[in-house]
């Protein structure tokens, strides 16, 4: 099984790790979500929510995700030419992969975000920001023998 989808957006930009507060309550640290992260995750949940499948997708899985933020009004002539760009800045990929895998596993995309064993992620500056998704359900020879990374 494979589910594509474009959500046409302008893409959250804060992450998981910028959510994440810590407060000392009765002399123990204890973590907790801020109110932006509560947000942020919330803004995920609305955009992924319209796209959710009726049953989670089992097994191994390939998540494909190119994050697409709008081009900056201080772009250069080619790149707007173009219409995108590599976005080497923050928000860091790894962070923003957590937050959305962790909202695509509260919607019930999967059983479990352990499930993804191939992950792709791309992150632009395009003149159409959005967010694709493409999540498939693959098998071990498709997966690969971890020997064959060099070859």
């Amino acid at each position: 099984m494979k589910l594509k989808a474009w959500i046409p957006c302008n893409p959250p930009r804060s992450t998981a790790q910028a959510a994440k507060k810590l407060a000392m309550i009765g002399g123990k640290p204890r973590m907790y979500q801020s109110k932006e992260g509560k947000a942020i995750e919330a803004d995920f949940l609305g955009l992924f929510m319209p796209h959710r499948p009726d049953v989670p997708l089992a097994g191994p899985l390939r998540l494909r995700i190119h994050y697409c933020l709008p081009l900056l009004k201080t772009e250069k002539k080619a790149i707007r030419e173009r219409t995108w760009t590599a976005h080497d800045r923050k928000p860091d990929a790894d962070n923003l992969v957590k937050m959305m895998q962790d909202a695509l596993g509260r919607l019930n995309f999967w059983q479990d975000d352990s499930r993804v064993v191939h992950l792709q992620f791309k992150k632009y500056r395009s003149a159409q920001p959005g967010i694709a998704i493409e999540i498939t359900e693959i098998s071990e020879d498709e997966i690969g023998h971890p020997n064959n990374l060099f070859t």
